[in-house]
């Protein structure tokens, strides 16, 4: 490892241009994966990243440049380049003395087991009773896929304002796939398993095979599903990760890059209304046990509670370092990132809606006709949003009538929002899974109590 003083001597040259910041992210990850196929063990791999990036500021214009090799010597021509890449925009050289002052954060994330301490037949083992588990429920299976993972990120972060701090983030997940077969008729579809932790995510062997048994039956359940045709409805979302859709239509558009480059509804309207009184959204890095959390962000800032709307009023945005200075506003402790070849950008960690006081039941019994949204699929944010109802019921008269395939859920996000008029006060967390965005695939957790929309536009199959 690099000595301080070495340290200092890289963002200096960083900063030899103009530049009036520099940071070095310093990034060492273990990754391991064992992949099963139909029963069969496909193989067992491990990746080892290692390497640094380093970011350079000048008011709001920024250079990213990173290299595998963190030596002393290729990391001070990193920073040459960096520098370089800075040099049209002039400004007295860095003159300040560099003075680190060390953090320390508690992690909300204790890990007790490491992976690295787990022999690979222990974590072969749970590959095969996961397998074991969805193949005992007594539903046709045509293929199956187990993959176990997990993931153990060390870095370390030093800046030109003295900022030296560490974190350690370690992951464990199983992903499964499976095409299941009722009459004749198949259906694939895939699911994770995901835990903030080290091999203790497995101790408990009824977490991880229930999980399995559970997700070949939500398969067999879908493939009797009744088409929809198009239409506009209330809808009702289930507490737990149905959370996902305000992670698209709010979540997004209240990140600074698209506050900042004003292609967000949300841009200009802090202080004001923009949803309904009965709306508070919150996204918090710091929750014990959940897949979002971490004790710094990626740029060394420590996480936090952040209100983005309370009761309805526009609170705040998320921020990063360079989309806080576009917006003249400081960080939020949301600027993340993939690994070190990513430079950071505001990102969600938890979000949620918070507890209302409606009756949940009554968000059902008062319908006509409505759609009850029970998972939510994949989805996209901006302006407009987009969402897969993955398993999702119709409401009739009053009551769950069937189960319902193949439908979108879309709109403008600032408008949908106005039109909640119920809010369950049961806040069901979720197991978390991965945002895709500029800065690559980061852990997040999207979740809510049972909510209801007075009125949605439906894209079904049906005629």
């Amino acid at each position: 490892m690099l000595t301080h003083e070495e340290i200092k001597t890289i963002l200096e040259y960083a900063l030899s241009s103009g530049g009036d910041f520099a940071e070095i992210f310093f990034e060492d990850r273990d990754e391991n994966n064992i992949k099963s196929s139909d029963r069969i063990m496909r193989g067992m791999t491990s990746v080892k990243i290692h390497g640094a990036g380093i970011y350079v500021l000048f008011g709001v214009k920024s250079v990213y440049v990173y290299n595998n090799n963190t030596s002393y010597s290729s990391l001070i021509d990193t920073a040459r380049q960096a520098a370089e890449l800075l040099s049209s925009l002039k400004k007295a050289l860095f003159k300040d003395e560099i003075v680190f002052s060390m953090e320390k954060h508690k992690s909300p994330n204790p890990v007790v087991l490491y992976p690295s301490e787990v022999n690979c037949i222990e974590k072969q083992r749970v590959v095969r009773e996961t397998d074991l588990a969805a193949r005992s429920t007594g539903i046709e299976i045509r293929q199956l896929n187990v993959d176990y993972f997990d993931t153990d990120q060390r870095i370390l972060i030093a800046n030109s304002e003295g900022l030296y701090t560490q974190d350690r983030r370690v992951t464990s997940r199983l992903r499964i796939q499976a095409t299941v077969g009722e009459s004749g008729r198949y259906l694939y579809d895939w699911d994770d398993y995901t835990k903030p932790m080290g091999f203790e995510a497995f101790r408990v062997k009824e977490n991880y095979t229930e999980f399995a048994s559970s997700f070949i039956k939500s398969i067999a359940k879908k493939i009797n599903a009744l088409s929809v045709a198009p239409c506009i409805v209330p809808v009702v979302f289930e507490a737990g990760s149905c959370g996902t859709l305000w992670h698209e239509s709010c979540g997004h558009p209240l990140e600074a890059s698209a506050i900042a480059s004003n292609q967000s509804e949300f841009t200009g309207h802090l202080g004001q209304q923009v949803a309904s009184p009965k709306v508070t959204l919150v996204d918090d890095g710091t929750m014990e046990g959940m897949y979002g959390s971490s004790s710094i962000d990626d740029e060394g800032h420590k996480t936090q509670k952040n209100i983005l709307i309370e009761n309805g009023i526009l609170k705040g945005y998320l921020c990063d370092r360079l989309g806080g200075r576009r917006l003249s506003m400081a960080s939020t402790g949301n600027g993340r990132r993939q690994n070190y070849t990513y430079a950071p950008s505001a990102r969600m960690t938890n979000t949620y809606l918070a507890p209302g006081n409606d009756d949940e039941d009554e968000m059902i019994r008062s319908l006509d006709q409505g759609l009850f949204v029970t998972k939510i699929g994949g989805g996209n944010g901006g302006r407009e949003f987009s969402v897969e109802v993955s398993e999702g019921y119709w409401i009739k008269n009053g009551q769950i009538d069937h189960q319902v395939k193949g439908l979108m859920l879309n709109g403008k996000g600032i408008d949908i929002i106005k039109q909640v008029d119920r809010v369950g006060s049961k806040l069901v967390p979720e197991k978390g899974g991965f945002c895709g965005a500029v800065s690559g695939l980061c852990c997040t957790t999207s979740f809510q109590p049972r909510m209801r929309i007075s009125s949605m536009n439906i894209g079904g199959e049906g005629r």
